[in-house]
């Protein structure tokens, strides 16, 4: 289990080395129409919908090593797909590896983290070293995005070279991990998928745990609003170094390497924050974070509101150690992976649906102006404002429970 615990920074850090992320778009468009990129999304999204939770119950009932060795095979194998390229079936076939590796790691690696935690009697340390291994995932996801981007500069296929060896670097850690066994928790184990998903969506009366989720569902809309129209946004400021197409991998990638330092230093800030200004002090912060960098961006296009947009990872690492510490002592190792799994794809549901809902207000075929972006940021704000003040008018009530439930570091 030490061993594990040794082990975790490291095999967060090299599942992190997406360098492909900026410039999946470009490198697809060489190759195929802007029909079949958009259908190519199309099958990643939707795979990871249909496989996120069956992913956790398979973690949760054949274990924690089994699962991400999966993800990590599927990841390297994707790679190669993407490497070898060239016409539209090895794209979808490397969209449906990467969803596949992606939903099988979501969820288990930090139940992994936590179960061996608790089987050596240190859970209490969980929230510190979740918070530092989130640290060093996210700097890697910077040097992995920016080096992408440097890379693309001489062929984008190098991208998918750095992640395929950064995968293969977490497979050949995962073999080294241990599957974490407790004694007072491997008993009695639901033994279909329906009971665990029912199960699971009973936890969310807890007060606290339906809190939760509820508000990690809208940080994570806000902070996917953000992401989903930066690029428009930077066109429509039309700077001369920001149109030039031939530096378009590099400018990505500096934008999203920037944003992953910000994380970073969320992550590493997000413990002591909360002991100072306890979880619901944390989450408040962050909603008000998230919210303003929307305000923002909704308010005018200006290049000094690219500085923000940037800091968008900060408030989503800054709530990350504090919610995983709140929620894994809460729910039974049987559930927890399948747990955190129905957490993410709640997160990506709310957020389609809140897409589709904003596209369905806007003219067929209409093309991205200003004042259309201007409106479906100033959309999005006033939907978050009025989530954010439902949610914590409960916060008092929350508080309460925190101090009368089980002890979660503040």
């Amino acid at each position: 289990m030490n061993n594990n615990i040794r082990l975790y920074p490291l095999f967060l850090a090299a599942s992190n080395g997406h360098a492909w992320i900026t410039v999946f778009f470009l490198y697809m468009s060489q190759n195929l129409s802007l029909d079949q990129v958009i259908q190519l999304s199309a099958v990643y999204y939707l795979s990871v919908f249909v496989l996120e939770v069956p992913s956790g119950y398979f973690s949760d009932r054949i274990g924690r090593r089994t699962t991400l060795m999966i993800a990590a095979g599927a990841l390297v194998t994707s790679h190669c797909c993407f490497i070898i390229g060239g016409n539209y079936w090895w794209f979808a076939a490397g969209q449906f590896l990467l969803a596949a590796g992606i939903a099988m790691q979501s969820g288990t690696d930090t139940a992994l983290h936590y179960d061996s935690l608790k089987a050596l009697g240190r859970e209490t340390e969980y929230a510190g070293r979740e918070a530092k291994a989130e640290q060093w995932g996210l700097i890697m996801l910077a040097i992995a995005t920016l080096s992408g981007g440097a890379l693309g500069l001489i062929d984008l296929r190098l991208a998918y070279v750095f992640s395929l060896l950064s995968a293969i670097i977490m497979a050949v850690l995962v073999w080294r991990f241990v599957e974490p066994v407790h004694a007072d928790e491997t008993t009695a184990l639901p033994q279909s998928f329906g009971s665990v998903v029912l199960s699971c969506l009973v936890k969310l009366r807890e007060p606290l745990l339906g809190w939760i989720f509820l508000v990690v569902i809208v940080l994570y809309a806000l902070a996917h609003i953000v992401y989903e129209f930066y690029q428009p946004y930077i066109t429509l400021l039309q700077l001369p170094l920001l149109a030039a197409s031939s530096y378009a991998p590099l400018i990505s990638g500096v934008v999203i390497s920037i944003s992953m330092f910000g994380g970073a230093i969320g992550a590493r800030a997000s413990i002591a924050w909360q002991s100072k200004l306890g979880l619901i002090g944390v989450l408040a912060v962050a909603m008000l974070m998230q919210l303003g960098i929307v305000a923002a961006m909704a308010i005018a296009v200006s290049p000094l509101v690219l500085a923000l947009v940037c800091a968008r990872n900060f408030p989503m690492a800054l709530v990350h150690a504090p919610v995983r510490a709140a929620i894994a002592p809460r729910i039974e190792r049987g559930q927890r992976a399948t747990y955190l799994s129905l957490q993410g794809l709640s997160e990506r549901l709310f957020f389609a649906l809140l897409l589709l809902g904003l596209a369905s207000g806007l003219e067929k075929g209409a093309p991205i102006a200003e004042s259309t972006l201007l409106g479906i940021l100033t959309s999005t704000l006033w939907i978050g404002i009025g989530m954010a003040v439902a949610l914590f008018i409960f916060a008092g009530r929350i508080q309460r429970v925190l101090k009368t439930s089980l002890q979660v570091e503040s």
